[in-house]
């Protein structure tokens, strides 16, 4: 388990592998409450998770991993879509989940809000090196000027990707 390096319950490795039926079948089978959290596990080894780890939801663990069909499954169902989602998306991957949020329009609904998300966003996919997350987020909400703040280079650097230096 530890060279896996991942939560080692079964509900989380259906999040992983977006099997929706088979976590369908387990939620209802063990009555697992749609907004409940994952269990913690001592193998995880992912630092966002670790930091998260207590409160982690299902739905944040599913757009971590970039799990749209069971994401979705959880919207349906109900689960309040989060802020939070937005800096799970981006490690997701999934440009699905991230045009949902702005869909649904998560933590968007004033504009210092919305300055917030996609600042954090943009910086989050620097730090993950998801470079077209971050060219996204820099051309459809931030002003181009952005790039060249201090804040950003700052981020540039501190995470070794050097994409967005001039």
């Amino acid at each position: 388990m530890r060279k896996i390096g991942e939560n080692e319950s079964y509900l989380c490795k259906l999040i992983r592998e977006d099997f929706v039926e088979d976590f369908i079948v387990h939620v209802n089978k063990f009555n697992i409450r749609r907004n409940s959290t994952i269990p913690q596990s001592i193998y995880e080894t992912n630092s966002f998770l670790i930091k998260k780890q207590e409160e982690t939801t299902l739905i944040e663990y599913a757009a971590f991993f970039g799990s749209i069909q069971i994401f979705t499954f959880l919207k349906f169902e109900g689960v309040k879509l989060t802020p939070s989602l937005w800096y799970c998306s981006i490690h997701g991957k999934n440009p699905e989940l991230i045009h949902l949020l702005e869909e649904n329009h998560v933590g968007l609904t004033t504009e210092k809000e919305k300055e917030k998300i996609y600042k954090g966003c943009f910086k989050e996919s620097i730090k993950c090196h998801h470079n077209e997350f971050a060219q996204y987020f820099l051309s459809n909400f931030l002003q181009n000027e952005y790039e060249s703040s201090s804040e950003a280079v700052t981020q540039s650097l501190e995470y070794y990707n050097f994409a967005f230096l001039q």
